[in-house]
């Protein structure tokens, strides 16, 4: 069996993949289960006619600028192509919001889900949206002055200094990708 979600390893999604192998997958063997990472939602929603009957981990705080929809529009939107089996609460690694003081690019980057806390906290210039929270913690390193990421991503330069910590829990759910028509 394999299940699918968003990479990196750093990613909450893996490790919440990880979690429902280890609390709800028991009948399962360790080995039997494998995590597939890939590098976007989008790109994984692509593949979704070669991967039938596998599985699919993906937070209720989905979003995707690249998409323009949300979790419940998406959720919707794949009726034909998904069956939701399962969901879980697990929560999310610890969250930061950091400023680059020595940067005056007004550029901010965080995962699209993350778009609308972040802007409850500043009202940068330009908001990126990555398709990861790691993603967008290594893009901001090039030429952010904000960023929304897990703090187990940083490594706190002396230029910078925490806004805010967030410690959220997280819906969970998981689908069976079903089977596509020839």
């Amino acid at each position: 069996m394999q299940i699918h979600t968003l990479g990196p390893a750093a990613t909450d999604s893996c490790q919440a993949a990880q979690y429902y192998i280890k609390h709800y997958l028991k009948e399962q063997t360790q080995q039997s289960v494998r995590v597939v990472l890939h590098p976007s939602f989008e790109k994984l929603f692509e593949q979704f006619p070669l991967l039938a009957n596998d599985l699919l981990v993906i937070p209720a705080a989905f979003c995707s600028r690249k998409l323009n929809l949300t979790w419940g529009e998406w959720h919707y939107r794949n009726l034909s192509k998904l069956e939701l089996q399962d969901s879980f609460i697990y929560p999310l690694a610890p969250m930061v919001l950091l400023e680059n003081m020595a940067s005056t690019s007004q550029i901010a980057y965080t995962h699209a889900a993350l778009s609308d806390l972040i802007l409850q906290f500043i009202q940068p210039q330009k908001l990126c949206c990555s398709a990861s929270k790691y993603a967008a913690y290594q893009e901001y390193l090039v030429d952010g002055q904000y960023v929304l990421t897990n703090e187990k991503n940083v490594k706190l330069r002396s230029t910078e200094k925490v806004l805010q910590r967030f410690t959220p829990q997280m819906v969970w759910t998981v689908y069976q990708i079903k089977e596509f028509s020839k």
